[in-house]
């Protein structure tokens, strides 16, 4: 119940964007931090991009399914940021099964608390799985529709 409440305290708080613009990997992450940024974020975005895109050298983020799951631990931010975009195009990111990415989940988590960044990972993960959850979620019309939608999923899967 805990971690339920924690993640709908952070789906709430998070940023997302609906119609990015990028065609690749680094640009995708790029414009997700400038777009957080300009709605309130307080990083420092090169420091940000510096670590992502190292963990991206040695592996991908992009598990499939069209979701990718960029992220990193910081002391940027003092509590668990997520930031949501999504790529009506596709977008080239070297993905596991080699298909576009159309939803981004970055996840920006304290270096202090690696538990219930490990949580939202998982219950993420579950949901990238289900292909279905992820059209609903790439068809929101606001940001919103798509927080509601998320939570719904979320809700979902935990009465399974």
């Amino acid at each position: 119940m805990e971690e339920r409440k924690n993640i709908k305290h952070c789906i709430e708080k998070s940023h997302v964007f609906l119609n990015l613009e990028a065609k690749t990997k680094e640009e995708a992450i790029s414009e997700m931090l400038i777009k957080a940024e300009a709605k309130g974020l307080r990083v420092n975005i090169n420091t940000i991009l510096e670590k992502i895109y190292k963990k991206e050298k040695i592996m991908t983020s992009g598990l499939g399914y069209g979701v990718a799951f960029p992220h990193t631990a910081t002391d940027e931010v003092e509590q668990e940021t997520l930031i949501f975009g999504i790529s009506k195009e596709g977008v080239d990111y070297s993905s596991l099964d080699k298909k576009p990415v159309h939803l981004l989940i970055m996840i920006l988590n304290p270096k202090s608390d690696t538990e219930i960044y490990l949580s939202h990972l998982s219950i993420f993960t579950k949901i990238s799985r289900l292909t279905m959850y992820i059209v609903l979620l790439i068809e929101s019309q606001t940001e919103q529709e798509f927080k509601t939608k998320i939570l719904d999923v979320i809700t979902a899967l935990e009465e399974k």
